[in-house]
């Protein structure tokens, strides 16, 4: 008892007053929703605890940043990789992961507007739906995208003769397509929960897991129906969205650089480098937010109301530091391209053509180290 009360003033001096939940059936939707000082409230709206308002402005800024970088950046990377450069297997992954980025940072406004509003929707149910259904289908085609470079490196380092005869933009596209569709079922996914309620004078875009109203508003039936469906969420994205790819991407990676180790290449070598760069880069920006997911699942399972408020403050800025991958991959592919150093004074898309560019395959069957090396550094990675 004396540790709750003693927990209870700490997170009281932070803004994390426990909260308790009620069903609120509204117009045939019903929802968890919360009710303490902290809850939907214009004092609450009014007035954040400075703690949050720090981080939502930091989230703003994130946003922000990721909008400019991320539009900039891979609108130059569709320009120069679909129109400056021949249809190479490279060209085929960069156009499609770009446009995946592309397109999710074109929705970002969306997102800091929702923030500055202090979690307020303004744009309607309709917008709401398609917000939600576009960022899941763009960003999971963009995982799914990494995942299959991954393998693509992988083949291309460990059968260098079979890649370089079957390896072709054709197969790449259907590889391409295969990923779209797969994004596709958390687009459907997503355009289905995806609604609107408002509650005390402010709408809120949430995911509403009881879409056909079976429970109406019975608690026991919503613990029966809705937890379920909402912990499956919770697992499937996490292994579809970040360990599922992190697995492919890890094996991948250990079989490639196991490879150059065997034909003594350091681990300081640039191919190691840039794949190891790549690998960072997705894993700290996706780590927080799924660990923040499991932190949720674990919330709604022990009915932790002090987890479960951690989640909803936490949730922007850390949605915010994943979505920064969507504005790195033209910065990996400029700084940590071919020939970076020589090509500094060049023009930009010059860079860019440079570092996107299939690297260039002997027609020989010799299997020297040399030889090795450069079917095992296409530009993504060198």
């Amino acid at each position: 008892m004396a540790w709750n009360e003693s927990s209870q003033r700490i997170l009281a001096s932070w803004g994390l007053e426990t909260q308790t939940y009620t069903i609120l059936p509204m117009e045939n939707v019903s929802i968890l929703l919360q009710e303490s000082s902290l809850a939907p409230s214009e004092k609450a709206v009014d007035s954040p605890h400075p703690v949050w308002a720090a981080l939502d402005i930091l989230c703003i800024v994130i946003f922000g940043v990721t909008f400019i970088l991320g539009t900039v950046g891979n609108a130059l990377v569709i320009w120069v990789a679909g129109f400056h450069m021949p249809c190479t297997v490279n060209s085929v992954w960069f156009i499609n992961l770009a446009i995946a980025d592309f397109a999710f940072c074109l929705s970002l406004p969306l997102n800091m507007t929702f923030v500055i509003l202090q979690r307020h929707w303004p744009f309607g149910r309709v917008l709401c739906k398609l917000h939600g259904a576009m960022t899941n289908l763009n960003l999971f085609a963009s995982v799914f995208l990494v995942s299959l470079f991954s393998v693509d490196r992988c083949v291309i380092v460990l059968w260098p003769l079979w890649a370089r005869k079957h390896r072709r933009p054709s197969l790449a596209a259907l590889g391409a397509l295969g990923v779209w569709l797969m994004a596709l079922a958390f687009f459907g996914i997503s355009l289905m929960i995806k609604d609107t309620i408002t509650y005390h004078g402010i709408t809120y875009c949430y995911n509403n897991y009881d879409i056909w109203n079976e429970t109406h508003g019975n608690y026991e039936l919503w613990q029966q129906i809705v937890i379920p469906r909402y912990h499956a969420l919770i697992i499937i994205r996490s292994l579809c969205g970040f360990v599922g790819p992190m697995a492919i991407i890890g094996i991948c990676y250990s079989l490639v650089s196991a490879k150059l180790w065997q034909n003594q290449f350091t681990l300081s070598s640039r191919p190691f480098r840039v794949l190891i760069a790549v690998v960072i880069a997705f894993f700290l920006c996706w780590l927080p937010f799924n660990i923040l997911q499991w932190v949720e699942f674990i919330s709604s399972l022990k009915n932790h109301q002090v987890l479960h408020t951690i989640v909803q403050r936490l949730g922007p800025i850390v949605s915010s530091l994943a979505f920064v991958n969507s504005c790195l991959n033209p910065v990996l592919y400029v700084f940590i391209g071919r020939d970076f150093r020589e090509q500094l004074l060049r023009s930009l898309p010059v860079i860019l053509e440079r570092a996107l560019a299939e690297e260039p395959q002997s027609k020989g069957h010799s299997s020297s180290k040399s030889q090795d090396v450069n079917l095992s550094t296409p530009h993504l990675y060198s």
